[in-house]
């Protein structure tokens, strides 16, 4: 396997064609007998999200022992085996950055000749620290709002994916930014427990207190919901009751009452009887 690694990282450096060395990286990873299961649950990277794409890539390195050679800290020993085994980690690891990217991203790593460069060459284009992007970001992360009917997590979710990306370009955004730009975020509906809130000092408040909170107000509505409905439901049923049950007893309507029909089969036969009375005594 060893011999295996050093022929194509050889074959790696003496690329010259463009996709030549991406691919030769992928059919390296492909051949390989290195286990990572974690890739058949990863979803490749499209361009979105790259914030969290990349944490999730960071754990799948460092699960892999991998992570020094994407942050550098990795150095090139002077054995030669160790050296080849150096080089077949260098080359696995640059083969697991490629399998996760979709071929639209890959034509931003095509010239890098390692998996760090190839990082930072993707941190370049999708964290870029331009006054633009700068701007843009906030201005999405300081107007965003939740309407009625949304998802609290996800919108919780979204205000903090916003934070992650302005810190990612050296923006300072701080908890307290965050859980401010969550309760100004809130629909009409929440206003009386932002006023709750808005009585609290902030040393007694951080991120983690405010999305409980809003947590639970969510829980707390939809079991009052959950109550109502429960309640309109047996009004109606007792309603019903009243209108169309003949006996008092759940489970029939009254076309369908057994002592109905037993009292008119009753009534049909005393009337037989009275009519043959009246025939005889005639």
């Amino acid at each position: 396997m060893k011999v295996f690694g050093r022929e194509f990282f050889e074959l790696f450096k003496t690329s010259t064609f463009k996709f030549e060395r991406v691919f030769v990286v992928v059919f390296v990873f492909k051949m390989s007998s290195f286990r990572m299961e974690s890739l058949k649950v990863m979803k490749k990277f499209d361009g979105a999200n790259f914030h969290l794409w990349k944490f999730k890539m960071r754990i799948i390195f460092s699960k892999l022992g991998l992570w020094k050679f994407v942050d550098g800290s990795a150095t090139l020993p002077n054995e030669e085996v160790a050296s080849a085994d150096y080089n077949e980690k260098e080359m696995k690891a640059f083969a697991l950055l490629c399998e996760h990217l979709m071929d639209a991203q890959l034509a931003h790593i095509q010239y890098c000749d390692n998996v760090k460069s190839a990082r930072e060459a993707l941190c370049g284009v999708h964290e870029a620290k331009t006054i633009g992007n700068k701007l843009f970001l906030r201005r999405r992360f300081f107007t965003i709002k939740m309407q009625e009917g949304d998802d609290m997590l996800m919108h919780i979710n979204t205000v903090k994916a916003l934070a992650d990306q302005l810190r990612s370009i050296e923006v300072n955004i701080t908890d307290e930014d965050v859980y401010m730009v969550l309760l100004m975020s809130l629909p009409p509906s929440f206003n009386n427990l932002v006023t709750s809130l808005e009585s609290m000092s902030t040393k007694d408040v951080d991120i983690q207190f405010i999305v409980a909170r809003l947590l639970h107000e969510v829980s707390k509505r939809k079991e009052c919901e959950s109550s109502k409905t429960t309640a309109l439901v047996n009004k109606t049923h007792k309603s019903n009751e009243k209108l169309y049950f003949n006996c008092k007893k759940l489970g029939h309507f009254v076309k369908n009452c057994l002592k109905k029909k037993s009292d008119e089969k009753k009534k049909s036969i005393k009337l037989v009887k009275t009519m043959n009375k009246c025939l005889l005594s005639h």
